[in-house]
Parts: structure tokens; sequence; C-alpha cells
């Protein structure tokens, strides 16, 4: 089987934005961010990005969907820790949008693949009726 290349896909990309928009809030407004929280808010953004890649390549659709499930679960408790440092004015509040901005874009794909997967999935499953019916 071909796995297929993860680093063409919008949804990898889009995921690598926000990671890159975590780590330079964080270095912008490190001064005001505690290294526990900046710590917790890379491990997020970096498990994130790694869920989506094992999705990605995944040909388990239930496995795919699992990663996809927890990548989104990650991506919400992120956001949940960004608008909490934004209330403390410890992130800068257009660095919070930023952030905001990748995940709903992030969020959006994540959506979108689950669609898709279950487009495949109903598809399958009529052919199996089909030839199972013949």
């Amino acid at each position: 089987m071909k796995v297929r290349d993860f680093r063409k896909n919008a949804l990898y990309q889009r995921s690598l934005d926000l990671s890159h928009e975590v780590y330079r809030t964080i270095e912008e407004d490190g001064e005001n961010i505690g290294e526990i929280e900046a710590l917790q808010l890379r491990k997020q953004a970096v498990r994130i990005t790694k869920k989506i890649t094992h999705a990605i390549v995944q040909q388990n659709i239930k496995i795919k969907f699992k990663n996809l499930n927890e990548a989104k679960v990650e991506l919400e408790l992120l956001l949940k820790q960004v608008y909490n440092l934004c209330e403390r004015k410890w992130i800068d509040e257009f660095n919070g949008f930023n952030i905001d901005f990748y995940a709903d874009q992030v969020m959006k794909l994540l959506n979108f693949h689950f669609g898709e997967y279950k487009k495949k999935r109903n598809c399958i499953q009529k052919i199996k009726l089909r030839s199972d019916s013949e």
C-alpha cells in the first residue's frame, strides 16, 4: 500500500501554521507567560500536528477517526488555555486572535475530513450491499 504524502495536505499545513503561531506568541509574550504554561501550549500544538499526521497516513478508517478526534480534543484544550491566558492579559490580544484564527481553520478542515471519510465509508457500504444482493 502506498502512503500518501502528508506534507501536501492542507490540514497538515494549517496545523503547522498553528504550531508556528503558538511558538511565535510564546516568544513574543514569553516574559508574561510562565514556563509551565508555555510548555503546555507547545506540547498541545505539537500533539495536534502529530495526531493529524498520524491520521493522514493511516489506512485503517477507525484509527484515522480516532486520531482526528484526539486532535480535535487537543485543539479545544489549546483554545481554552489561550482564552484563559488572554483574559489574564498574559498573551497579547492580537496574538490570541491569530491563534484563534489558525485554530478555526484547522477545526474547519478537521470537520471536512470527517465528512469526506464518512462519504467514502457510505459508498463502500453501498457497493457491498449491491454485491451481496447479486
